[in-house]
C-alpha cells in the first residue's frame, strides 16, 4: 500500500483524482457507479473515456440499474472499475456486499470507495463525552447507518473477498468556527489527530485492486 496519505476536501475530489490515476490501468473501460444517486459522477467518467454504468438500491434517475448488494450483480458483464462512495456503512451484511462487488469486477480491476471515519477525532471525543460516535448515534439509524466501518475491518473484509489495498486517503471538510466550547473541542481534536494520522477526516477513502 502507498504509505503517503493524501487529503481531500470531499469525496468527489478523491474519486475524481483516483479515476485519473487508475482508469488507464483498468482491464476495460466500463465504470460501475454503485450508489449512483442522481448521477453526479457521470460527466467525470465520460470525460475520461469511461462507460458509465449506474447502480442504486432505489431508482433516483431513469438510467440507474437496481442492485440489492445482498444479491449478485444483475448485469453479467464484468466491470473494469467500480466507484463505491459512502454506501458500505448502510449495508446489513457488508462482507456479502463486497463479495458481490468483487465478483462483478474483472481481475486487475479497481475499486474506489469511501466511508465515514469512525476513528475521526470528533468521533473519538464524542465517544468519550457522550458514549456514542458522533457519526453513528442512534438517530443515524434513520439513515440506515448500521455498519461502523473501522478502517482495519474494511481492509480485512476487502482482502477476504479478493482485493489488494493500494491506497488510503483522508477525506475532510473545511473546519468551521464557533465559540469558546468549539475552540476547546477543536484543540483536543487537533491533539488527537497529531497522535494518530487516521484520526483526521470525517471520511476516508480506499483504492483496492481485484486479485
Amino acid at each position: 500500500m502507498n504509505n503517503k496519505i493524501k487529503e481531500y476536501t470531499n469525496r468527489s475530489f478523491f474519486a475524481f483524482e483516483m479515476l485519473d490515476n487508475y482508469f488507464a490501468k483498468a482491464p476495460n473501460t466500463t465504470i460501475s457507479d454503485i450508489g449512483s444517486g442522481f448521477g453526479f459522477m457521470q460527466s467525470k467518467i465520460e470525460s475520461i473515456g469511461g462507460t458509465w454504468q449506474p447502480f442504486d438500491y432505489v431508482k433516483k434517475i431513469d438510467k440507474s440499474i437496481i442492485w440489492d448488494l445482498n444479491n449478485p450483480c444483475p448485469v453479467n458483464e464484468k466491470t473494469g472499475t467500480a466507484i463505491f462512495l459512502e454506501v458500505l456503512e448502510h449495508l446489513s451484511n457488508p462482507q456479502l456486499g463486497l463479495k458481490n462487488i468483487s465478483n462483478h469486477i474483472e481481475k486487475g480491476g479497481i475499486l474506489i470507495l469511501s466511508v465515514p471515519n469512525p476513528a475521526w477525532s470528533k468521533n473519538r471525543l464524542n465517544l468519550l463525552l457522550k458514549g456514542t460516535l458522533f457519526s453513528f448515534q442512534p438517530k443515524h439509524l434513520a439513515e440506515n447507518h448500521i455498519f461502523t466501518p473501522w478502517h482495519h475491518i474494511v481492509e480485512h473484509l476487502l482482502k477476504e473477498v479478493g482485493f489488494e489495498v493500494l491506497e488510503y486517503a483522508i477525506i475532510d471538510e473545511p473546519k468551521g468556527s464557533g465559540g469558546f466550547k468549539y475552540f476547546i473541542k477543536s484543540k483536543i481534536e487537533r491533539f488527537i489527530e497529531k497522535k494518530d494520522n487516521k484520526a483526521k477526516g470525517i471520511s476516508y477513502g480506499i483504492v483496492a485492486r481485484k486479485l
